[in-house]
């Protein structure tokens, strides 16, 4: 993954590994499109995201969107709170850059923080953890509804036209220092 300073390009795979464990804040450049034409995306916007890790084999991956706008550089409010969240598990591959497939169903009896929306797409981390990278794809596989007063995400296999929630979008985003983070040192994870 690009955009690592240049003094931190000679690092060795080791020392980007991602931590196996955590909850932090994210400043993201999220573009969203038409759902059959992903690359006709507009501008992206900056908001905060807020990103969790965990699982006994550090497979779940949660990514919150906040709805909060994120302009500029600096550390992320100290108040932010999911309101819509991906989810996703790790696929095989290197622990430096681990990817994670979206899912459109939660696995049973896990539940996570905001309204769980289904997707299809991919999420991939690069570290080290001090300064996280995330770029990621995906499109909404879902359909806003509401029942006995609670708002609900249906999945659809095809959107129906019309369907509001049905777009695609595309994330890139790093790392910015939160109150509200946790990162748990484990083995084989270097966190920084």
């Amino acid at each position: 993954m690009d955009g690592y300073p240049p003094d931190k390009q000679a690092m060795s795979l080791t020392e980007r590994r991602v931590a196996e464990a955590f909850v932090v804040a994210m400043r993201a450049d999220m573009a969203d499109a038409p759902y059959g034409a992903p690359f006709e995306a507009r501008p992206p916007r900056p908001e905060w995201i807020i990103v969790s890790r965990w699982g006994l084999s550090a497979e779940y991956l949660s990514l919150s969107r906040t709805g909060q706008p994120a302009p500029g550089d600096g550390a992320a409010p100290p108040n932010l709170q999911p309101r819509e969240t991906f989810f996703g598990v790790r696929t095989a591959g290197p622990a430096v850059e681990p990817c994670f497939l979206l899912l459109r169903h939660l696995p049973a009896d896990l539940p996570v923080a905001g309204l769980f929306l289904p997707t299809d797409g991919f999420v991939r981390l690069a570290g080290p953890t001090s300064m996280l990278r995330l770029v990621g794809a995906g499109r909404h596989a879902h359909m806003l509804g509401r029942q006995n007063g609670v708002t609900l995400c249906a999945d659809v296999p095809c959107p129906p036209e019309g369907a509001e929630g049905a777009r695609a979008w595309n994330i890139a985003a790093y790392r910015q220092p939160w109150l509200g983070e946790f990162v748990e040192r484990s083995i084989g994870a270097t966190v920084g």
